[in-house]
């Protein structure tokens, strides 16, 4: 069977780090972007199956991330988290525009987002 593609594009160094440390044990394949432009190749090349998304980056954005993926990758699954509040308006956005799911951070489960990762890989 093969492994479960996730990508992390943040600009934080930290948190893609922690989710490469929490995935890649449990059997994921992961690939990790600090800038918009750079996670657009990965998924490009590497067509993985979810894609980590933080909402407020330098460069492009999450939401000019999502909407080139949707066109380059159409089977991926984008989860949004992102520290950004604006009353849940993004979220509802980003969710009517086919988002999977949407997390605020600080994350405080992943045992959370491991489970919407595996309903978006088809694993649960």
């Amino acid at each position: 069977m093969k492994r479960p593609k996730i990508l992390a594009i943040d600009d934080e160094a930290g948190f893609v780090e922690m989710i490469g440390n929490y995935f890649s044990p449990r059997g994921y394949e992961v690939f990790t972007a600090q800038r918009g432009v750079s996670g657009l190749s990965i998924i490009e090349r590497e067509r993985p199956d979810v894609v980590l998304i933080d909402l407020k980056m330098p460069g492009i954005d999450g939401d000019q991330v999502f909407q080139q993926m949707c066109k380059i990758h159409p089977a991926g699954k984008a989860i949004m988290i992102t520290a950004f509040k604006d009353e849940g308006r993004t979220e509802k956005k980003f969710l009517d525009m086919g988002g999977f799911a949407y997390f605020e951070k600080p994350v405080t489960s992943m045992k959370e987002l491991e489970r919407a990762v595996r309903k978006a890989t088809g694993m649960e």
